[in-house]
């Protein structure tokens, strides 16, 4: 199962400790301003996923391109385009970047 697949998988049906499985140890979330942790960003996916619709809004992201190293989705959220790139280091997500364009 890819790294995508294994994220769709977790949003469709959430599980906190499977969703920190498929990062990896080293695993960092860059923001524009700062760096979160594995432990930081699993909590605040957590939250997310108990508190809002925001694993609704990623299942319906498109795909724009995987391989081994990296993937990239996309999805409208309100009135942005959210585009998420993963880097992949031993079939685990290892750095992610979000971007948002109204």
């Amino acid at each position: 199962m890819s790294l995508s697949q294994k994220y769709k998988a977790v949003f469709a049906n959430w599980d906190k400790e499977v969703f920190r499985d498929i990062h990896h140890e080293d695993f960092m979330f860059i923001r524009e301003t700062e760096l979160l942790t594995l432990d930081d960003h699993v909590e605040n996916l957590d939250k997310l996923a108990l508190t809002t619709n925001f694993l609704k809004n990623t299942q319906n992201g498109q795909l724009i391109h995987e391989n081994e190293y990296v993937f990239e989705n996309r999805w409208k959220e309100k009135n942005e385009m959210v585009t998420v790139v993963i880097l992949i280091k031993k079939g685990k997500a290892w750095r992610q970047i979000v971007n948002r364009v109204p």
